[in-house]
């Protein structure tokens, strides 16, 4: 009887000990934390690092172009849209703020309708609110913005993408047909203002 225990006292006591930390179970486990801590750690730290430097140098990009613009329309209707030209692409900004320049003097001579701006300093005829003229009459700074720079891009776009050849602007097809009076004016002048914004 005294035998049959202790051989089952002799398999708990071998059954327990299987279950038991080693010193090198302890050491392998310690490896893995400190490696999971110090990847968590470089990964969060090299994450940080691209992120912060992209944020700083884009939201500081359109703030030094749109001091550039205030600074050069100062006193001008368009300066009130600085903003929102600056958000442009370079290129489209620079045909907005050069365009506008030469058909409505930054926004002194622009057309309206009942009493009110349309905020169209381009000359541009589209759908939106037309004034009995035909020029487009828009509702706000942001929307003129939008929808000519839409338009402006779109041509940019199609390689119209130098004063020379955004002179479709004033006379459409029939400039490179008939060589229309006043292109080479035109092109000089927004060519001024698109460089000085370029």
């Amino acid at each position: 009887m005294k035998k049959g225990k202790n051989k089952k006292k002799k398999k708990l006591v071998k059954k327990n000990t299987r279950g038991a930390s080693t010193p090198e179970d302890f050491f392998f486990g310690f490896l893995v934390a400190v490696s999971m801590v110090f990847a968590l750690l470089c990964f969060r730290g090299v994450a940080a690092i691209p992120t912060s430097f992209s944020q700083q140098t884009e939201s500081q990009a359109p703030k030094q172009v749109e001091k550039d613009i205030k600074k050069l329309v100062k006193g001008y209707p368009i300066e009130e849209m600085a903003p929102f030209i600056a958000g442009k692409d370079k290129k489209v900004a620079a045909f907005l703020i050069a365009i506008a320049k030469k058909e409505s003097n930054w926004g002194v001579h622009s057309p309206g309708k009942l009493g009110k701006t349309c905020y169209n300093y381009w000359g541009y005829r589209g759908q939106e609110n037309p004034t009995a003229s035909g020029y487009s009459c828009f509702t706000s700074p942001r929307q003129a913005v939008n929808v000519v720079g839409r338009r402006i891009k779109n041509l940019v776009a199609q390689k119209v993408d130098t004063p020379r050849e955004m002179v479709v602007w004033k006379c459409g097809d029939a400039c490179t047909r008939s060589g229309a009076r006043g292109e080479a004016k035109w092109v000089r002048d927004v060519g001024f203002y698109y460089d000085k914004v370029l």
